[in-house]
């Protein structure tokens, strides 16, 4: 099975889907990984970082992928070249994203929404939105204690 890292091309998003860490465990399992080149680099992971890992980068990753994850939903561009049959896993707010949910449709890809996983006991490690929430957090203590305070009085 070929697992492929999607590069984020959303402005603003600096996060990755998937880590060196995963990709080691992933690649060990036996499934193919590869990623697109500069997939990390704005979460500070390096092409060179994935490779080390078990990785390949290729900037043809999504072509013959089984499974693409990414942060944010691909492009409509990127669904449409995808092969039917491929699956997703992002944040897809598929109300704000009727046009990709539309795509998806008509071009025979399955998608999973990690917001969308219940937020039960059962279900806590793939409770995505309480982690990234814990990360935003963090991040806001780390670099600006003051301005995570302002923004969050009434």
């Amino acid at each position: 099975m070929k697992i492929a890292v999607a590069r984020e091309t959303r402005d603003g998003e600096a996060r990755v889907a998937m880590v060196p860490e995963l990709v080691g465990k992933l690649t060990g399992l036996g499934y193919d990984v590869v990623v697109e080149p500069g997939a990390g680099t704005h979460a500070l992971l390096s092409d060179e970082d994935y490779v080390a890992a078990g990785a390949s980068v290729d900037a043809a990753a999504l072509e013959g992928a089984d499974l693409v994850v990414s942060v944010q939903p691909l492009a409509t561009d990127v669904i449409r070249r995808l092969p039917r049959g491929t699956a997703t896993i992002s944040f897809l707010p598929t109300m704000q994203e009727r046009a990709v949910v539309s795509d998806l449709r008509d071009c025979g890809v399955t998608a999973f929404a990690m917001e969308l996983v219940p937020r039960i006991s059962r279900a806590q490690s793939m409770d995505a939105l309480s982690s990234q929430a814990l990360v935003a957090g963090y991040r806001c203590a780390r670099s600006s204690p003051r301005a995570c305070c302002a923004a969050s009085s009434p």
